[in-house]
């Protein structure tokens, strides 16, 4: 009985305290896609994995990184290379009109990659902390504002949310123990 109790309790507290993605998380994960920076959203989409997020919204993401990525490449004539990531979002995503056309155009042809010069640019001085917060950042969109201002506000709600989530596991947790010992108690009268 100790046993089943025991790992009744682990379960439920590994259970209250499992890593969940937010929907900032997933909101930072497209901005990275529209900003064209993969590797974050990459970084992001392995943290995801690892989070063990729902298997279909993790597919999901998967298949915009790669249509983002395949259409990024394809915009830099570097058809073999974004045929890789058009024929994996194909496989998933059939319906899609992006990719179905360019699955379509790509599919019969033999694929190479244009090369492109780079120009490298120059490599600009580390910037103290305090010098970033100064330099101006020109936003596109409202909903980036909202993002950039709202960004620490947000997190700082997130930190008190988690708070209060482990706070009422634990009470949960202290409840559950009472009634089961209470039903322990009753039984061996």
């Amino acid at each position: 009985m100790k046993n089943i109790l025991i790992t009744t309790l682990l379960l439920l507290a590994i259970s209250l305290f499992a890593e969940s993605i937010s929907e900032e998380e997933i909101f930072s994960f497209r901005y990275s896609l529209k900003n064209k920076n993969f590797e974050e959203a990459s970084d992001l989409l392995s943290k995801f994995k690892n989070a063990k997020i729902d298997q279909a919204k993790y597919e999901l993401l998967e298949t915009e990184f790669w249509i983002a990525k395949g259409e990024d490449l394809y915009q830099q004539k570097k058809y073999k290379s974004s045929f890789e990531y058009f024929n994996n979002a194909y496989s998933r995503w059939r319906t899609n009109p992006l990719i179905k056309e360019r699955y379509t155009e790509l599919a019969g042809k033999v694929l190479h990659d244009e090369e492109q010069i780079q120009i490298i640019a120059q490599s600009k001085p580390i910037t103290k902390q305090a010098e970033k917060e100064k330099e101006i950042v020109f936003i596109d969109t409202n909903s980036e504002s909202y993002f950039i201002i709202n960004s620490f506000r947000i997190e700082s709600l997130e930190n008190e949310l988690k708070l209060l989530y482990v706070i009422a596991g634990s009470v949960f947790t202290l409840l559950l123990v009472q009634i089961i010992i209470n039903l322990i108690l009753l039984i061996r009268k």
